[in-house]
C-alpha cells in the first residue's frame, strides 16, 4: 500500500511539474516603456564630513520631479516574469547649512541613473486585470557635487556604482492582446554618495569638508508592456 501511495504521489508531482514546465514555456518576450512620477530624498546628510565649527543644519532635503524608463524582458506562462529596466539620468539638487555660517549653504548636486534586474508575480483577478509585487536588484551610478555660500567655492566631484534594492506592488490591465497598461508604486534604495573634498578654502584652510547622502525614492508610475 505504501509504494502504491508512493507512486501515486510520484506520478502527481510528475504531472505538476509537466503542468507547471507547460505554463512557463507559454510566454513571451515583451518591451515597456513607463513615465515615473518620484520623489528622492537625501537621508544622513548629517553624517558628511565637516569642519568641527558649528552643528549641522538640514535645508531641503527631497526633491520631486517625473521621468521615465525604457525594459525589455520576459513574461511566463505561470505568473512570473522578469526584466532588465533602465531609468534615465536626473540631477537632485539639496542644501544643508552651520548654525555658525547661517548664509553660507552646501548645495549638493547629486545625479542618478540606474539599471536594475526586477522580478514581477502576477495575481490574475479577472481574464484583463492583475494585481502584482516587484523586487529588483541592480546597479546606481551617482554623481556627486556641488558648492558652498557662493558657485566659486566648489567641491570636488564624487562619483560612485551601488549595488541598489526596491520594492514594488501594482495593477496591470490589459485592453487589448499583447498590451498591458501598469499603474505602480515602487521604493528604491540607490545607496549612498558623497563629494569629493572641497577644492576651496574653508575657516580653517584645511581639505576637511565633503557633502554625503543617501539617496533613496518613492515612485509612482504609469508604463505600457506590449508582447511579441
Amino acid at each position: 500500500m505504501s509504494k502504491i501511495k508512493l507512486a501515486s504521489l510520484s506520478l502527481l508531482a510528475l504531472a505538476s511539474l509537466q503542468s507547471t514546465a507547460a505554463l512557463a514555456d507559454d510566454g513571451n518576450y515583451y518591451v515597456a516603456g513607463r513615465v515615473v512620477g518620484a520623489e528622492h530624498k537625501a537621508r544622513e546628510m548629517a553624517d558628511s564630513a565637516r569642519p568641527g565649527i558649528g552643528a549641522f543644519v538640514p535645508g531641503q532635503q527631497k526633491d520631486k520631479f517625473t521621468t521615465g524608463s525604457f525594459a525589455a524582458g520576459y513574461q511566463y506562462g505561470n505568473g512570473w516574469r522578469v526584466e532588465g529596466e533602465y531609468t534615465l539620468p536626473k540631477t537632485d539638487t539639496f542644501t544643508s547649512g552651520s548654525t555658525v555660517f547661517p548664509t553660507s549653504s552646501n548645495v549638493h548636486y547629486i545625479e542618478a541613473q540606474r539599471l536594475m534586474a526586477n522580478v514581477y508575480r502576477d495575481f490574475a483577478i479577472t481574464d484583463q486585470v492583475a494585481l502584482y509585487g516587484s523586487v529588483g536588484l541592480g546597479i546606481t551610478r551617482l554623481k556627486s557635487d556641488g558648492w558652498q555660500g557662493t558657485v566659486a567655492r566648489q567641491y570636488n566631484v564624487g562619483r560612485q556604482d551601488n549595488l541598489s534594492w526596491s520594492l514594488g506592488a501594482g495593477v496591470a490591465y490589459s485592453p487589448i492582446d499583447k498590451l498591458t497598461l501598469d499603474l505602480g508604486y515602487r521604493y528604491v534604495d540607490m545607496g549612498r554618495t558623497e563629494s569629493g573634498w572641497n577644492a576651496f578654502p574653508n575657516a580653517r584652510s584645511l581639505q576637511d569638508e565633503k557633502m554625503s547622502a543617501n539617496l533613496v525614492s518613492s515612485e509612482i508610475y504609469l508604463g505600457g508592456r506590449y508582447a511579441f
